[in-house]
């Protein structure tokens, strides 16, 4: 029997927050704006958020890049000696709806690329 190579995932999911603030969105159609990011700063204020763990990619190549890094290596460090994560060992379900009304899910897990023989049998 051939594998998939996909298996259920070790994910570390935030306990007893705010996911309204956690959640960020850091795609491309925000990234250069930075009315976007200050807009998501104050909404989040000093609330525990992914915001905290990432450096948008408008800030790069601006001074004080080395910093931001720092803060989020920081705030990563602080998240995990708080206790901030639950572990989920499992696949976990996703359902999104869109502005338009229409339903995207999906399953997130592992895919473990040296077990794939489907992936490995067919080119991608």
């Amino acid at each position: 029997m051939k594998s998939l190579g996909f298996y259920p995932a070790n994910v570390l999911l935030p306990d007893g927050v705010d996911l309204k603030k956690w959640s960020v969105v850091a795609c491309d159609q925000y990234t250069s704006q930075p009315a976007y990011w200050q807009e998501v700063e104050e909404i989040v204020g000093e609330a525990p958020s992914t915001l905290r763990m990432i450096v948008p990619e408008l800030y790069l190549e601006e001074p004080g890049v080395q910093q931001r890094i720092e803060a989020v290596n920081a705030a990563m460090d602080r998240y995990l000696v708080e206790g901030l994560f639950r572990t989920v060992d499992n696949f976990i379900y996703v359902r999104r709806t869109l502005r338009d009304g229409k339903v995207r899910r999906g399953l997130m897990g592992v895919i473990d690329w040296k077990d794939t023989t489907l992936l490995r049998d067919h080119s991608l």
